[in-house]
């Protein structure tokens, strides 16, 4: 989920998380798919504009693209090019790669402590 702090244009938006999947992938007729569904769905606003949220759910049909809670539609094959933006070695914040490593492996301690704990182990 994105959510906008300040307002970027719409091709400006579209182009910039384009940019950032298109090296990770070989399917660029995707990639051009991915750009349109935030264009048309950032330009139906006019802009991202503080407050606005962009969510890309990823499945292995693709990437869904919302934007404010209305869903635009899917760039299909993107699941990995598009999670790999924030989570291969090129990341773009290493520092959000490093908290999602931190946070997942956190909770399945503390999941795993919980379920030993209701099974009477310890």
């Amino acid at each position: 989920l994105l959510k906008m702090n300040f307002k970027v244009g719409a091709e400006k938006m579209a182009a910039a998380i384009a940019e950032s999947v298109d090296p990770r992938t070989s399917d660029k007729g995707a990639v051009e798919t991915l750009k349109q569904l935030i264009l048309d769905g950032v330009a139906a606003k006019g802009a991202a504009t503080p407050g606005t949220t962009i969510q890309f759910d990823c499945s292995d049909e693709g990437v869904k693209v919302s934007v404010d809670g209305t869903e635009i539609g899917s760039a299909p094959g993107l699941c990995q090019a598009f999670c790999d933006v924030f989570l291969d070695k090129d990341g773009v914040s290493p520092a959000l790669r490093d908290s999602i490593v931190e946070n997942s492996c956190e909770k399945i301690v503390t999941s795993k402590s919980a379920s030993s704990n209701s099974d009477g182990k310890s």
